[in-house]
């Protein structure tokens, strides 16, 4: 956790430095209208340039940060599951997916209806287009959360991985 801190520290020093860079930089400009236009121009082009590589800088810390995040949480919670369960089957493990609206629907109309619908009622209920329930519903079997066996000529989706807020 101290270390944790340290970065949230020198995350908010970095921050703090690209505002004020970046308020020095438009204050510059604007108060320096008696200076000949190039000295102005180089000035407020360098503390641009400065500030803009600061807030990059940060971006991409907090992104980095945030995946480091992901990941260890992932290990401590295939560490607990290793643990606690050590032949735990497929259905036990926890697994962790980011879903979209649209996803979202989907899945929760499957659940209303028992968890098995065909394609074209799924497409009624919810509303959504043809094209865009079958992408979705390819992002959804990729995640392994609902199956699809084609009936005939209906598609029969299965919902196969219950899904929690």
């Amino acid at each position: 956790m101290p270390r944790e801190n340290a970065f949230e520290r020198i995350d908010i020093i970095l921050i703090i430095i690209s505002v004020l860079v970046l308020f020095v930089s438009v204050w510059t400009w604007i108060v320096s209208s008696s200076i000949a236009r190039e000295v102005v121009f180089l000035a407020t082009t360098v503390s641009l340039v400065i500030s803009l590589i600061l807030i990059i800088n940060v971006i991409v810390m907090v992104i980095l940060r945030m995946q480091r995040r992901i990941a260890d949480l992932e290990v401590r919670l295939s560490e607990n599951n290793a643990q606690s369960k050590p032949n735990a089957s497929a259905h036990d493990q926890i697994m962790i997916v980011t879903l979209n609206n649209t996803e979202r629907r989907i899945i929760n109309t499957l659940k209303e209806n028992g968890g098995q619908m065909t394609q074209e009622e799924l497409r009624r209920l919810t509303g959504l287009s043809k094209s865009t329930l079958s992408v979705t519903l390819s992002t959804l079997e990729r995640k392994s959360i609902i199956s699809r066996s084609v009936t005939g000529r209906t598609k029969l989706i299965v919902l196969i991985q219950d899904v929690i807020r």
